[in-house]
């Protein structure tokens, strides 16, 4: 069967347009979200489907929702229903007429500035349709997929620059050496050219609420899923998968099976799952570590540093590739290069010894030598046994 005969099929039964995720019991086929929102909203779907839709009192309902996009616009749907029917609460009369008159409108803003349940509903929306323009919203939950779509729309526009604003790692990427790699890498993947547009599917929060995955279905036919992360109240772009959701919890798996085939010196099945992981997960610094180990057993330097750098825009925290890439800077004699690296990581952990002798021994190379042997001295100091600071103070004695 061909990829076509696929995307066709699990197209909505209903729309014939958007991807089907779910079996409706009132027509005995798979729907989408939306047309799901479409039928549900009159409250007759069978209470053994987890989608239908009960009532709780004025604009609050029990229900089940895939993301709470999904649930916004489901309540949408529902307000465009309540204001052209008439309601108890205000005595039998109609939101939307109420909304005509003066005296309509100062009565529904009395209601509102009491109802405690607003910040769970998208009150814009129905302030909007009411004109009840006098009302503030209250501070409304943010959601994750609010900033997916935002972070999406730069992709689908290909402005690679304006997708920074939105990653997790904001301190990262006001580096000009990271800024310029996350670029050049993106810019170069296949995939994502292809995004000219995109559909949501669903979105999932962790258990603390700190993380969400959102799914999307982009250029009608490719599952990619963005890892988003709370930071100070705000939601931030983790990382990228060119999947679906469940993917995410295997990349351990995959990196176990790479990192098991180079250990034992087996580079060609080791480069194969390489391409294949790396074309799914596709910001992990853990694969782009690999790669360099890869690169640096089949002795192709350059290669090597340019997968450590990747790593190490993409996890300014991997200390591991920071080394490697420094090591490879210094050998390169990159050496301004290479300093700050090993002092990155010195910061981070000051017993660091291979790091405080590389440095220490470029300070020899650029006649630093009091510079050098007071890192040597703190490297012995460390580890007494030390072979390769007892040889580089050796060096510096017999200048």
């Amino acid at each position: 069967m061909s990829l076509l005969s696929n995307i066709k099929n699990d197209r909505c039964k209903k729309c014939k347009v958007n991807r089907g995720n779910r079996f409706c019991l009132r027509i005995g086929k798979e729907i989408c979200w939306q047309c799901c929102n479409e039928m549900r909203v009159d409250q007759k779907c069978p209470d053994a489907c987890k989608y239908s839709l009960h009532k709780v009192s004025d604009l609050e309902f029990k229900t089940n929702a895939d993301s709470q996009y999904e649930y916004d616009d489901l309540l949408k749907r529902e307000i465009d229903h309540w204001i052209r029917h008439p309601q108890k609460i205000f005595a039998g009369k109609i939101p939307l007429k109420m909304s005509e008159s003066e005296a309509g409108r100062k009565e529904m803003e009395e209601f509102f500035a009491k109802y405690s349940a607003l910040k769970y509903i998208p009150v814009s929306y129905l302030f909007d349709k009411l004109k009840l323009y006098n009302l503030k919203p209250k501070h409304q939950v943010e959601y994750p997929e609010k900033a997916a779509f935002k972070f999406m729309d730069k992709i689908v526009e290909q402005d690679w620059e304006a997708t920074i604003d939105f990653l997790l790692e904001q301190e990262q990427y006001k580096q000009k050496l990271y800024r310029e790699n996350y670029l050049k890498r993106n810019e170069k993947n296949k995939f994502l050219k292809k995004f000219v547009y995109y559909q949501l599917i669903s979105a999932a929060y962790s258990q603390d609420k700190k993380q969400a995955l959102v799914h999307f279905e982009a250029a009608g036919r490719y599952d990619f899923t963005i890892v988003l992360k709370k930071k100070a109240g705000k939601w931030w772009v983790a990382k990228k998968i060119l999947g679906k959701p469940e993917l995410y919890n295997s990349e351990a798996e995959a990196l176990q099976q790479v990192a098991i085939l180079l250990a034992k010196n087996q580079s060609g099945n080791a480069y194969e799952l390489l391409k294949k992981y790396s074309s799914i997960y596709i910001d992990s610094a853990d694969l782009e570590y690999y790669w360099g180990m890869y690169y640096i057993l089949d002795k192709r330097n350059q290669q090597a540093l340019q997968h450590f750098l990747n790593a190490v825009e993409l996890d300014p925290n991997f200390l591991e590739a920071k080394y490697n890439l420094a090591y490879l800077n210094q050998i390169q004699k990159e050496f301004k290069k290479a300093k700050a690296l090993y002092k990155e990581i010195l910061e981070v952990n000051a017993k660091e010894i291979k790091s405080l002798n590389n440095l220490a021994w470029i300070y020899i190379e650029e006649g630093r030598n009091t510079d050098a042997k007071e890192l040597l001295e703190k490297c012995l100091q460390i580890d007494p046994e030390f072979e390769l600071a007892k040889e580089n103070l050796k060096r510096i004695n017999e200048l």
